[in-house]
């Protein structure tokens, strides 16, 4: 797996490169679809095609932005740039669902008119095929790749060649079925329905994660446990309170409380306190940072709601 460092300039080319072999294969896939789909007069490959013409804007958006993304933290964005990814999978599911919504309204319309077509031949059927054998490959090979570079943005964009793989088989369907019986030529109009739904339903799954991120959502709750107990394993922790993690720009951030012996010395604080950010930070390649707040260890859990309730004799006596 590629360094997730967010300077990383290999990370940056290796991501661009994913990115620039699936707008080649879309630039080709888009082509063929919307040329057989116009000779064949069949609207759900032209909606197959237009499909491929939103992966086109999806796979510049990542090319462009991988570029400022993977740069390391500076001045004005001291905790580094991974926010652009989360801008850029953002625009992608709302590509996705923008897209869906207008193919299914636009095959619902030809669905309940009365204009005729031609009926597609072999040619459209191939052009189907072709197109979903390749997206599948491209979806299998992005998602790779997303995996070792540790990349969100790379990753909606693989599940949007899925969603463009996956809408191809109502297609071929349909095309079939409407080259079989002039009688079954409504199913083209159905097939783009279907397309429609593959392509909301892509886009979902794709802005789920991203609009947790936006609003700073806490991780799944087994994340959020294995994060617990890799704080509470390390050695001096008497308890951990106060733990409190958030999905912020393609990653997790961690702050927490944690309770010593009081009469630990500073030098040991520190120790445990950066032994327990390193373990929290280990256990989960999300985290990109984590906070320790080492407190003496109080009778009611908590040195500052002791504090409060003036229970200062006790922490006196541990010092």
């Amino acid at each position: 797996m590629l360094s997730t460092s967010q300077g990383s300039p290999r990370k940056a080319e290796h991501i661009q490169r994913t990115a620039v072999v699936g707008l080649i294969i879309n630039v080709l896939l888009t082509a063929l679809k919307g040329y057989a789909g116009v000779v064949a007069g069949s609207r759900a490959l032209v909606a197959d095609a237009v499909h491929g013409l939103s992966d086109l804007t999806t796979d510049v958006a990542v090319i462009v932005g991988a570029k400022y993304w993977c740069k390391p933290p500076d001045d004005t964005h001291p905790m580094g740039h991974k926010g652009i990814e989360t801008v850029i999978s953002l625009f992608i599911g709302l590509m996705l669902l923008l897209t869906g919504v207008g193919i299914a309204i636009d095959s619902l319309n030809a669905l309940g008119s009365d204009t005729t077509s031609v009926r597609p031949g072999l040619f459209a059927i191939a052009a189907a095929a072709i197109s979903l054998v390749s997206k599948e490959i491209l979806f299998r090979w992005t998602l790779k790749k997303a995996g070792e570079t540790g990349s969100g943005a790379l990753a909606a964009n693989a599940w949007h060649h899925r969603s463009d793989a996956l809408s191809s088989i109502p297609v071929l369907i349909a095309v079939s079925a409407s080259m079989l019986c002039r009688s079954l030529m409504f199913l083209d109009s159905i097939g783009g329905v279907v397309v429609s739904i593959f392509i909301i339903k892509a886009g979902w799954k794709v802005l789920q994660p991203v609009i947790g991120e936006v609003i700073n959502s806490a991780p799944p709750v087994e994340v959020v446990d294995k994060m617990m107990n890799a704080a509470r394993g390390v050695a001096g922790v008497i308890s951990i309170h106060r733990f409190r993690a958030r999905m912020q720009g393609g990653g997790i951030y961690v702050d927490l409380h944690l309770q010593v012996r009081g009469d630990s010395t500073v030098q040991q604080g520190y120790i445990i306190g950066k032994q327990v950010e390193d373990s929290v930070m280990d256990c989960d390649s999300s985290v990109r940072d984590v906070i320790a707040r080492i407190e003496p260890f109080s009778p009611c859990g908590d040195a500052d709601r002791c504090r409060s309730l003036g229970i200062q004799g006790y922490l006196q006596k541990r010092k």
